[in-house]
């Protein structure tokens, strides 16, 4: 197994993505900070729990920390990162992948509170910095590491159909390029320390919610991919000869998968 003695923390791993990023990673020998803010199923209208991941997790016979975070709460960022590192004193890989979905989310701009647009800026970009400054350290100890943020097209792409007449609510998007910019940053930095940072671009994936808005606002499924094709290519990024190749980059999952015949 690949990743025999690594640790991989992975944020919305309750369900969707994350949770396949999550599993895969298991098989290849992974242990995993199962981290979510669903700790019980009667939390959310979604199928899925962190506790429900780390069983699954631990059948696949690795180790698993489930982690409640609210992901907009800084102490409770910090306060995920410091468990992670005191349950398997190290981290290896970090996948950034939740996102807010709320009020704003799908809201237009006018319509939309400061306090959701400050909500959305908190965990869709500012969370993802957070974790990389607190465990970036600790990779460069362990002599690299990889930090995968998941990003979306709709931070440089439009999308008419959508509430904000061009995507969703405007404080997705935003948040997206701007994680976008700290990808090409960061990996400059960190590349001395042998620490990949990339972004990954899911493309629109049929996940549990994604269901949901696809009902809601008409969508075509056929235009979707399954959840597996993101999770595939965040496993390739994981266990490939040389994940630095990709630092720095923004990673199209579809794309990737098919050029290496990953399905």
């Amino acid at each position: 197994m690949k990743l025999e003695g690594k640790v991989a923390l992975v944020t919305g791993s309750s369900r969707g993505m994350g949770k396949q990023m999550a599993l895969l990673l298991a098989k290849e020998g992974a242990d995993i900070v199962v981290a979510a803010r669903t700790g019980a199923s009667v939390e959310s209208p979604y199928p899925g729990t962190i506790e429900q991941t780390a069983e699954e997790v631990r059948a696949l016979g690795r180790r698993a920390l489930p982690v409640r975070v609210d992901l907009a709460d800084r102490g409770q960022v910090e306060d995920m990162c410091r468990r992670a590192i005191d349950a398997f004193g190290r981290v290896d890989i970090l996948i950034n992948n939740a996102f807010y979905t709320g009020p704003g989310h799908y809201d237009p701009f006018l319509d939309t509170t400061i306090d959701q647009l400050q909500t959305i800026i908190a965990v869709d970009l500012l969370a993802p910095m957070i974790a990389a400054r607190l465990l970036a350290p600790h990779m460069t100890h362990q002599g690299g590491g990889i930090v995968i943020n998941t990003t979306s097209g709709a931070a440089h792409n439009e999308n008419p159909n959508l509430p904000g007449k061009g995507s969703n609510g405007l404080g997705y998007p935003t948040a997206k390029a701007g994680l976008d910019r700290f990808v090409r940053a960061l990996a400059k930095e960190m590349k001395p320390h042998h620490i990949a940072v990339m972004g990954l671009d899911p493309g629109f994936t049929l996940t549990e919610r994604a269901a949901i808005a696809v009902a809601q606002w008409g969508f075509d499924t056929r235009l979707a991919h399954p959840m597996e094709v993101p999770a595939k290519a965040a496993w390739y990024c994981c266990t490939c000869p040389d994940p630095m190749w990709y630092t720095g980059k923004i990673i199209v999952a579809e794309e990737l998968v098919q050029e290496h015949n990953l399905l």
